[in-house]
């Protein structure tokens, strides 16, 4: 009887080698935050390839999915004679503008194409959003920008009035503040700025232009900014 029971035993071990989970966890590249309810792919080139730079969808096979938890973990069940060699990890295609998945975008993210042969991954994803402004009645030479803990700014308004702000989460309204570069500090390289005013703009989620692009970023929203319209406000 122990004879029996040590090979059923030995059986159900076996049984348990035939697989092996990969994944890790998913977070902000810009605010380290868990990133909860994305759901993330595992995939292989269908042709060998050292680059992933503008590769289509249908260029890559879907081996399984798995979506993150609240703390941003997700992982996938795989076959033992699996080789996890040229795979990929991926945020799914967004099919709609409410999804998780249409806020990031494999573009410049980290840790994707590194895969490790068990649950430790860390995946950073980049915000998909693009926003161009395009300034209107503004008088001064540089223009800096800030949202929160973003920033951007002109070079010079006489050369061009657009400049892009990128990595915002979407569908939010979010305040953008506007600053004047009157001077550059050599001795502490800072910018000595002079507020000019705020204004909100509320930014919408977009599905990509091209759905067969892998690393795909959302269109560019053209927002106009006229310096009249600016709201001064008291600030904390």
């Amino acid at each position: 009887m122990k004879k029996y029971i040590f090979i059923l035993v030995a059986l159900a071990f076996m049984a348990c080698e035939k697989t092996f989970f990969v994944g890790g966890t998913v977070t902000d590249f810009r605010s380290g935050d868990s990133i909860e309810g994305i759901e993330m792919g595992l995939f292989v080139l269908k042709q060998s390839s050292f680059s992933y730079d503008d590769k289509k969808w249908n260029e890559l096979e879907l081996i399984s999915t798995a979506i993150t938890n609240s703390e941003g973990f997700f992982s996938v069940e795989i076959e033992s004679d699996f080789s996890m060699s040229g795979t990929i990890f991926l945020p799914l295609l967004p099919t709609d503008t409410l999804s998780v998945n249409a806020q990031y975008t494999p573009r410049f993210s980290e840790g994707l194409q590194h895969p490790l042969y068990g649950t430790t991954g860390e995946f950073k994803l980049k915000r998909s959003s693009h926003i161009l402004f395009n300034l209107k009645n503004f008088t001064q030479e540089k223009i800096t920008v800030r949202c929160g803990d973003l920033g951007a700014g002109t070079s010079s308004l006489t050369s061009s009035s657009y400049f892009s702000f990128k990595e915002l989460l979407t569908g939010k309204t979010h305040q953008f503040d506007f600053y004047e570069v009157v001077n550059y500090n050599e001795e502490t390289r800072e910018n000595q700025e002079e507020y000019l005013g705020s204004c909100s703009h509320f930014i919408k989620t977009q599905l990509p232009d091209d759905l067969d692009k892998v690393f795909w970023e959302m269109p560019r929203q053209e927002i106009e900014i006229d310096f009249n319209t600016l709201e001064k406000r008291l600030f904390d």
